[in-house]
């Protein structure tokens, strides 16, 4: 829903519309005639189109134009005041804000004097209250969660206030802090009595009466209710504990039942509180989202310093726990129980009051707080607990509108919620969101994904960092979540396993040579790739381009997946290989997914191994349809095949031994080097770079022999070698390289290979030798 609606009827009204809109922030809405006069506007066919859609669509409208018109044009949509939205009239000048609808409730007064300042013009207001100089009793400590009860004679105790008719006024005496808050409001008020006694505001003396309290006072508020009006501040604290999956239905008979044997209102439920280890039990998360309330998770710590002595006996114990109902409550209100544990079939329930503020007037006021939340690919289920809790915390929640749809369902009415219409200004919409944290207000500010992760995060800290921000003014927090890849990466099944790289193909921000840089560095170092915006109607070509340099250096059958919209009703997954990739599946919605050189297919996933030694057990096509051979190949022109030994041992002077009688061109690397080594070296017959491995060795390399003493190394050098497209032997471990070199003989133009496949060398080499003496004496 967006925040504001203006309305322009002619080419005035638009000029002033496209003034207020940035400041405000609100969409505008003109004629379509105009509309090519300011392109971001919404074009409307008639005056009475354009008020029906802002009416569903906005928490307020302005009107720029007509009074009479506005008046028209509204009448059919007016149901109640307690639901209808906030209607502004002003006129073309901007001298004069009118407002039409929902003075109080809805905010229109308060839009007229902002409107009022930004023009430079006057707000007139006609609610008696303001005129008077009398308080607007349905705005009451709202700013502190009161409600006020659906069945109140609102109207009838405004009138009363308005005429100077005797108000009776009672607040629970357990609720200081409230009686405080509603004596600073009503202090200007001649009219008003405050009783002791709630059973005294039935007198017929009273014309009106208000009532704060937490407790249900069924029959005394069945007597009163049709003069009176009812305030109920969120100042119970619920401890739940329960078995693993108790559903949400029976959490909330239960709690139900509490409340009403303790005589407590649902109302003033200000959180649910439960204790670590049941944090992510799904009832008790829908419960606290059901009643719009945050959810408090209490640390196993915070509950383990208590005294046992002072709760009732619990099953917790077991967990050297005091208990779970009870202790959660009153930590999270820092305040007494009322209503002792209740046990039920498998669940428990107590309830706590919230401690009262000593001396509310005199504290300082608290520094505004920005959340940016996080609220992952889309689907509610993936929302974490942090992020469900900051939302119910915030008084304003603002983003982009398609974000904010997906958390609509969350979202209570008396929050405010702020739409920015368009992506492109992200700057824009941190500016906003750290100026309303500034002026004292709780901001959610939500993304996608993860915040962090190619979004809001860094626009925020970059304003902050550049206002010079110290930590405080506004206090930031940050929500993580699940970000695109990882939900991809959950629908494949394990394709993420080894190290992961995320690339944005978008070059608003970045320059193309530079990705381009970054995706060779990433397929050369053989990462599983993530690439993020990978193509646009205005950016066709980065993917293709993208896919060309993975193909360089990753075999074709590589898996690659397109995940569209992850998780929301209109997912898309395609998995494929890098040789059949289409960059016409995706979209700036996508996330393309890349395998290393290790990843492969299985039964419509994608699994990335863990580490480089178990490629060998790795199902692929060809090594189903085709068994190992038991016999050597033979390289004809080795001389077109160089190689690199790195490892200058005893190893790896075999390996060259055998590299050079064949005629291979050999390049060793290795800080040291046997004796026979060292002559081959110094002979010309190799070239000997005295020093230890380093990336980038490979470069131009066929065959590779991975044979120093170190067997990570060895594991590093093979995946190297696989994302440079060369062939490798590991000497500690055949199976996570290509080939093993068997045990060769050669005499009179024959040549005799003994393999074991890698398995016992020696023994091969031992049979090897046996069979060239058997030859020898023959």
């Amino acid at each position: 829903m967006t925040n504001i609606a203006l309305i322009a009827i002619t080419r005035a009204g638009l000029a002033l519309a496209g003034r207020l809109a940035p400041a405000l922030p609100a969409i505008v809405w003109v004629p379509a005639r105009f509309a090519a006069e300011l392109p971001a506007a919404m074009p409307y066919a008639t005056v009475a189109e354009a008020v029906q859609t802002a009416w569903t669509s906005a928490r307020s409208i302005v009107f720029i134009g007509s009074a009479g018109i506005a008046v028209r044009s509204l009448a059919p949509l007016l149901r109640a005041k307690t639901v209808d939205p906030a209607v502004v009239c002003l006129d073309e000048q901007g001298q004069f804000a009118v407002p039409l609808v929902g003075g109080h409730r809805a905010g229109a007064n308060e839009l007229a004097r902002r409107l009022a300042a930004l023009t430079g013009g006057h707000a007139v207001l006609t609610t008696s209250s303001d005129t008077q100089g009398l308080p607007a009793l349905d705005l009451i400590g709202r700013d502190r969660g009161w409600r006020l009860a659906a069945d109140s004679a609102t109207t009838h105790v405004m009138a009363c206030l308005v005429n100077g008719e005797p108000i009776g006024v009672w607040v629970d005496p357990a609720l200081p802090t409230a009686r405080d808050v509603l004596a600073a409001e009503l202090a200007a008020v001649p009219a008003v009595e405050w009783v002791s006694e709630p059973s005294a505001l039935a007198s017929d003396y009273f014309a009106a009466a208000i009532v704060v309290s937490h407790r249900r006072l069924a029959d005394l508020w069945e007597s009163l209710r049709p003069k009176a009006l009812r305030y109920l501040p969120p100042v119970l604290a619920v401890g739940i504990g329960c078995r693993r999956e108790t559903p949400v239905g029976e959490l909330a008979e239960a709690l139900a039942t509490t409340l009403a044997e303790a005589d407590l209102l649902p109302e003033c439920v200000a959180t649910i509180a439960t204790a670590e280890l049941k944090a992510t039990e799904p009832g008790i998360i829908a419960l606290a989202a059901q009643l719009g309330v945050p959810l408090t998770i209490i640390s196993t710590e915070q509950l383990r310093a208590l005294d046992p002595e002072g709760f009732s006996p619990s099953a917790a114990s077991r967990f050297e726990l005091p208990g779970v109902a009870e202790p959660c409550a009153v930590v999270a209100a820092h305040g007494p129980l009322l209503a002792p544990k209740r046990s039920f079939a498998r669940c428990t329930v107590a309830v706590a009051l919230r401690a009262p503020v000593a001396n509310p007037c005199d504290a300082a006021p608290a520094a505004g707080q920005l959340a940016l939340v996080s609220i992952g690919p889309g689907d509610l289920s993936q929302l974490t607990v942090a992020a469900r809790q900051a939302l119910a915390h915030a008084e304003v929640v603002t983003g982009y509108g398609r974000y904010i749809d997906l958390i609509r369902p969350l979202l209570r009415p008396d929050q405010e919620v702020i739409v920015t219409p368009a992506m492109g200004d992200e700057m824009g919409r941190a500016r906003a969101a750290i100026e309303l944290a500034r002026a004292g207000r709780r901001v959610a500010l939500v993304s996608s994904g993860d915040i962090g992760i190619y979004a809001m995060a860094a626009p925020v800290f970059e304003i902050l960092h550049a206002e010079g921000w110290t930590g405080r003014d506004p206090v930031v927090e940050v929500i993580p979540g699940v970000s695109a890849f990882q939900a991809l990466a959950a629908r494949l099944g394990a394709p993420v396993n080894h190290d992961l790289c995320l690339i944005s193909l978008s070059d608003l921000l970045t320059p193309w040579p530079l990705i381009e840089r970054r995706l060779r560095a990433a397929a050369q170092a053989d990462f599983v790739i993530a690439l993020y915006n990978p193509r646009s109607q205005g950016r066709n070509w980065q993917l293709a381009a993208a896919l060309a340099i993975v193909r360089e250096h990753r075999p074709p059958q590589t898996p690659v997946a397109f995940g569209r919209q992850v998780t929301r009703a209109d997912e898309q997954v395609t998995l494929t290989t890098l040789a059949e990739a289409d960059p016409e599946q995706a979209d700036m919605l996508t996330v393309v997914l890349i395998g290393n050189s290790q990843s492969f297919a299985l039964a419509g996933h994608m699994v990335t191994p863990r580490g480089y030694t178990t490629r060998a057990a790795a199902p692929t096509p060809t090594a189903a349809a085709t068994p190992a051979p038991d016999y050597p190949i033979v390289l004809t022109k080795p001389s077109h095949m160089p190689a690199v030994v790195i490892g200058g041992g005893a190893v790896g002077e075999r390996k060259v031994r055998s590299l050079l009688a064949a005629g291979f061109p050999v390049r060793l690397i290795s800080p040291t080097a046997t004796p026979q080594l060292a002559e081959w070296a110094a002979a010309g017959r190799l070239i000997w770079e005295q020093r230890s491995y380093q990336a980038g060795d490979l470069t131009g390399a066929r065959l590779v022999f991975a044979a120093t003493d170190d067997r990570a190394v060895n594991a590093r050098i093979a995946a190297a070698a696989s994302a440079a497209g060369a062939l490798c032997n590991v000497a500690d471990d055949p199976s996570a390289g290509d080939f093993h070199v068997p045990a060769v003989h050669r005499s009179g133009g024959i040549t005799i290979a003994v393999s074991s496949h890698g398995a016992a060398p020696a023994r091969a080499a031992a049979i090897r030798d046996a069979i060239a003496e058997w030859l020898a004496e023959a």
